[in-house]
């Protein structure tokens, strides 16, 4: 089935074009992994990712198609385009549909894993399995900016998923890591990335417990920390949690239970992809906060709105 003409080959087009605008600025910053299409496009949602060879191709349902058929003929003809696109064998793209909060819910057992890099470190993905690969692309600025501040810090990452964050905080010598997530498959993850870069043997402890609780007690018991990095799911109704947590209405005490971690001339990075979300007043004795997504967004993902950020700091 021919969803358009060769002559029509719109998404290939835009494909070639921005691979080969961004395949450059990636080859001069040293970067293997970047968007390279995100809904520029109104008759073709979808998102792709290229990774060292790869592409993770999300496809969004169109409000046009009302049926299986066009909705089938669409998927088909998104994924015959951006094989023309960027020249791709079939067996280096990796289809996903696109559903929201679909991170953790494994979706086949492909397996299909290999080790790419970001930053001089080593990151394990896994295109096939997940809603998600394994690395976050629109926050390697973020991780930047924390590894340039870890240096002989204690560095506690929340909701830490895979473990970017640690794996660069670790890396840059931080006195010792915390990383904390629900979710034992992807601490297993962590400690594997943790291995691949020879960080092993360092001070870093791996927590498997909601983060909402663990903050509880982690105030209630004086810790501290120089350095937060706080980057929750936009919604979770997870059973091994309490409650539902949704960042809109819940980020606020979340943040409170942060800064009370927090050591003098302690840093908090927090982030949210939610769209829409507002930030409420957050207001803590000696405090000082600042949204710095400009600082942390690459132009690859310039048009994506795929995070904002904020930093906030005791004095």
């Amino acid at each position: 089935h021919i969803y358009m003409s060769e002559q029509e080959l719109i998404l290939a087009n835009r494909l070639r074009k921005r691979f080969k605008h961004f395949s450059k600025w990636a080859r001069r910053q040293n970067i293997s992994c970047f968007r390279v299409y995100d809904h520029d496009i109104p008759e073709f949602p979808v998102i792709a990712d290229y990774y060292e060879g790869q592409v993770a191709l999300w496809i969004s349902d169109r409000t046009r198609d009302d049926s299986q058929e066009a909705r089938q003929a669409f998927r088909q003809e998104a994924i015959r385009q951006t094989l023309i696109g960027l020249d791709l064998k079939e067996d280096h793209l990796f289809v996903k549909d696109r559903r929201p909060g679909g991170q953790y819910r494994r979706r086949s057992q492909d397996k299909h894993e290999f080790i790419v890099h970001e930053g001089g470190h080593s990151f394990l993905v896994n295109l096939s399995d997940y809603h998600d690969t394994g690395l976050f692309l629109d926050h390697r600025r973020t991780r930047a900016l924390v590894a340039a501040q870890s240096q002989g810090k204690k560095v506690l990452n929340l909701f830490c998923y895979t473990g970017s964050f640690t794996v660069y905080a670790s890396a840059a010598q931080a006195a010792s890591t915390v990383s904390v997530d629900l979710s034992g498959r992807y601490l297993d993850w962590l400690e594997r990335n943790l291995q691949l870069n020879n960080l092993q043997d360092k001070d870093n402890t791996l927590i498997e417990d909601d983060v909402a609780c663990w903050l509880e007690d982690a105030v209630r018991e004086g810790e501290h920390f120089d350095l937060i990095i706080c980057d929750p799911p936009t919604f979770s109704n997870s059973k091994m949690t309490a409650g539902i947590f949704e960042v809109g209405k819940d980020h606020v005490k979340l943040l409170e239970n942060c800064l009370k971690l927090l050591y003098p001339g302690g840093k908090l990075y927090f982030s949210t992809n939610k769209r829409n979300f507002t930030m409420q007043e957050i207001v803590y004795p000696h405090m000082s906060w600042r949204e710095i997504t400009s600082q942390t967004i690459s132009p690859d993902f310039a048009n994506s709105k795929a995070h904002r950020c904020w930093l906030f700091e005791l004095n």
